[in-house]
């Protein structure tokens, strides 16, 4: 397993960054359960500019390793300010968002949109690499649809520029997250790539990971929303003690309280709880349940009522 440039992961399994989701209590959770490398939450580099609040918020806390900053933007120097001021603060990597098709991003330039402008996203690329001394990555599409794929000319672009590792999530912008995503085409990223690949898209079980290492050539798979309401999953391939559901859901949001406080956290635990209870027989009346959490005595209450 390649280091991605000077920093060496434990396995090859890393959580990505979910906005309004992969929070530090997400990523430590993520960490209990063995995931090599952990990405922040999308940051916006003109907010860190601006010494926006909102912005730094989103940002990791002392001494979580090895953890990535991903940041977003459309201009040169910004996006340079905004990842030197992650290295200052610690992070490891620094990772450049090539690929959110959300329309909010999009329609600033940023994101997936950005990278239809090839010299533009070239000139980012350059800015951001001589800006830092740690490892950059980048995050991307197949290209905004079918008619403008051009995964293949920009990574071959952010090669040269240096950039240490490449993430691709074999949709195309247009496609948002339905459909299936493609990963023949990452295989032919690998084949011409000498940096590390990093494989995400459609990873829901244990044997995925497996299937998708040893068929696509991925050093490493980045898994999102298939870990939500499953870490087991990561337990499962490696092969470690698998926790209690039970444990794991008071686990997490100890880990929300701590981190928010038990007021907000049990309002924000509400998009969690509904993932970790869909499989189970009376999920109507848990997430019924979890959708009014007000605190760990709702929790614990709800938790009564789970049979496994």
């Amino acid at each position: 397993m390649p280091n991605i440039g000077s920093v060496a992961l434990k396995n090859n399994i890393i959580l990505a960054p979910l906005a309004g989701v992969s929070d530090y209590p997400l990523r430590q959770l993520s960490r209990d359960f063995g995931v090599g490398l952990t990405y922040t939450e999308m940051i916006s580099a003109e907010g860190i500019y601006r010494n926006n609040h909102k912005s730094k918020h989103f940002t990791f806390v002392k001494n979580e390793h090895p953890i990535c900053a991903q940041i977003f933007g459309n201009n040169p120097d910004v996006m340079a300010y905004a990842a030197s001021y992650f290295e200052d603060q610690g992070a490891d990597i620094i990772d450049i968002n090539f690929g959110c098709p959300v329309p909010k991003v999009a329609k600033q330039g940023s994101g997936a949109a950005l990278a239809r402008n090839t010299k533009q996203a070239v000139a980012i690329i350059s800015s951001v690499r001589k800006a830092l001394s740690v490892p950059l990555t980048i995050k991307m599409r197949l290209g905004w649809s079918a008619a403008e794929e051009n995964y293949l000319e920009l990574s071959r672009q952010a090669e040269k520029e240096g950039v240490n590792a490449i993430c691709l999530h074999p949709r195309y912008a247009t496609q948002m997250y339905t459909g299936q995503s493609n990963w023949d085409k990452l295989l032919l990223l690998k084949q011409q790539s000498k940096i590390p690949i990093i494989g995400s898209g459609d990873i829901k079980k244990s044997i995925d990971i497996t299937n998708h290492l040893s068929q696509y050539g991925a050093d490493y798979i980045m898994i999102g929303r298939g870990l939500l309401g499953n870490p087991w999953l990561i337990s499962e391939y490696l092969q470690t003690p698998p926790k209690h559901i039970k444990d794991t859901i008071e686990l997490h949001f100890k880990y929300m309280v701590d981190f928010h406080g038990e007021a907000k956290a049990a309002k924000l635990f509400r998009k969690f709880i509904s993932k970790y209870l869909k499989h189970f027989s009376n999920a109507k009346e848990l997430k019924g349940l979890g959708n009014k959490l007000s605190g760990l005595l709702d929790l614990q209450n709800l938790l009564g009522l789970i049979n496994v």
